[in-house]
C-alpha cells in the first residue's frame, strides 16, 4: 500500500554540541494527507563547512493511515543541501502499536526552505499478517 501526504512543523528545540559539531534536535510534526498524525522526532546531524549537513534520527507517528489508528516509529538517514532536506525512511521492525502491529515499510521525505508547505512524504508499507496464508 502506498500513502502520501505533507508534513507541518509545529515545534523544534535544538542544542548544539560546539566541541563536536553535533546538532540534537526535538521536532514536532503533524502528518496530513492519506497519513494523519502527530509525531516526535528526535535527531543527530552534523554540519560541514559549505553548510551541508547529514542526520539521522527517529520519529514516532501517533495516528491513522485509512482505518488503521495507532503508531509507529519511522528512521530517518538524510542531508540537508542547497535548503532541501532529503530522508530515506524505514519502519522500525516491531514499533507498531493498535492497528498498525506488524506494519513494515519504507519511503521517503523531502523538505523544501521554498516555503510552509513545501513538505512531501511518501510511504509503502504492509503488515506482516498480509503474507499468512
Amino acid at each position: 500500500m502506498l500513502a502520501c501526504g505533507t508534513i507541518k512543523l509545529f515545534g523544534m528545540d535544538e542544542k548544539l554540541d560546539l566541541t563536536t559539531g553535533l546538532r540534537r534536535s526535538k521536532l514536532t510534526h503533524l502528518y496530513l494527507g492519506d497519513i494523519e498524525a502527530e509525531s516526535r522526532f528526535e535527531c543527530l546531524a552534523f554540519a560541514n563547512a559549505n553548510g551541508a549537513s547529514n542526520f539521522v534520527g527517529l520519529e514516532y507517528l501517533n495516528g491513522r493511515i485509512g482505518n488503521r489508528v495507532g503508531g509507529f516509529i519511522l528512521q530517518h538517514i538524510g542531508s540537508v543541501k542547497s535548503g532541501q532536506s532529503i530522508s530515506t525512511l524505514n519502519v522500525v521492525s516491531g514499533s507498531g502499536t493498535g492497528d498498525f502491529a506488524g506494519i513494515r515499510g519504507h519511503g521517503r521525505t523531502t523538505w523544501s526552505t521554498a516555503g510552509a508547505d513545501a513538505s512531501q512524504v511518501l510511504l509503502e508499507y504492509s503488515f506482516e499478517s498480509d503474507n499468512k496464508c
